[in-house]
């Protein structure tokens, strides 16, 4: 294989196993990152298993920086047989209680982000007449949840926009698949907010950064525009939109818990 696969959020978690997925396999993989460090420190982790691996620093949300970013890659490598929207972030924490620049950065992030890094390489792309876009997005977009309701928010809306993707892209030869996985033990749970909360049942049901990335590469292969990781959250969200009131109903019942769980004093009933 001689792919070219550009990964944003490369540095760490998924993205960073998905990297060394792909060099294994013989790609040349260019990482992307806003942590200067986080990204050199991968960078010198995935070289151990190819020396066909770039790091590039870029702010996904500053527009001048992913045209920055689209112009030097283009010019050394053309058009990326896959480019993949990786980069992105969550915190635990009620809207009210949320700061607006948190709120705008979640937003920018999640959703803006991989708009933008896609427009920048998507002509190219086309131009080239082949390659796939991959999203990654959540279970959290395509099912509410919150105490991340931003996040969860900032998520659907990347699902709704990457569907109206295939659709645009369906004759030019450039492929969009969706990933959405659950809980993913990575560093995305660092963030102080998710420290910081009581340890909840649910949390117990997680899968694995190795199990995403397998998950991705299949979807690519076999052309699969959705894919759920487990694959069994695929039949809940089945359920969630055939039978709305009982499925809904039990979900809304779990995120209402979890709201009230970050309110002890109301739940004891004081005043």
């Amino acid at each position: 294989m001689s792919d070219k696969v550009l990964i944003t959020g490369g540095s760490s978690g998924i993205g960073k196993q998905l990297a060394a997925d792909y060099l294994r396999r013989g790609a040349h993989v260019t990482i992307v990152s806003n942590n200067p460090a986080k990204l050199e420190s991968a960078r010198s982790e995935l070289a151990a298993i190819s020396p066909s691996i770039c790091a590039l620093a870029c702010d996904v949300t500053e527009l001048g920086e992913v045209r920055q970013l689209a112009e030097e890659y283009l010019r050394q490598f053309g058009p990326p047989a896959v480019l993949v929207s990786n980069a992105g972030f969550a915190v635990y924490r009620l809207f009210v209680e949320m700061p607006a620049e948190e709120i705008q950065r979640l937003l920018t992030v999640n959703f803006v982000g991989g708009c933008l890094i896609t427009r920048e390489f998507l002509p190219a792309m086309v131009a080239a007449g082949h390659g796939d876009v991959v999203v990654m997005a959540s279970i959290a977009g395509r099912l509410v949840m919150t105490p991340c309701g931003v996040y969860s928010a900032a998520k659907h809306g990347l699902v709704a926009w990457a569907h109206t993707l295939r659709l645009e892209l369906k004759q030019t030869g450039v492929r969009v698949h969706v990933i959405c996985p659950g809980r993913v033990e990575t560093d995305f749970f660092a963030h102080e907010t998710f420290v910081q909360r009581d340890r909840r049942a649910e949390t117990r049901f997680t899968i694995t950064v190795e199990n995403v990335s397998r998950a991705t590469i299949a979807a690519i292969q076999k052309n699969r525009f959705m894919t759920y990781v487990p694959s069994s959250y695929g039949l809940l969200v089945w359920l969630a939109n055939s039978f709305p009131f009982p499925v809904r109903m039990l979900l809304d019942r779990l995120m209402e818990e979890r709201v009230r769980s970050l309110f002890p004093a109301r739940r004891s009933g004081a005043q």
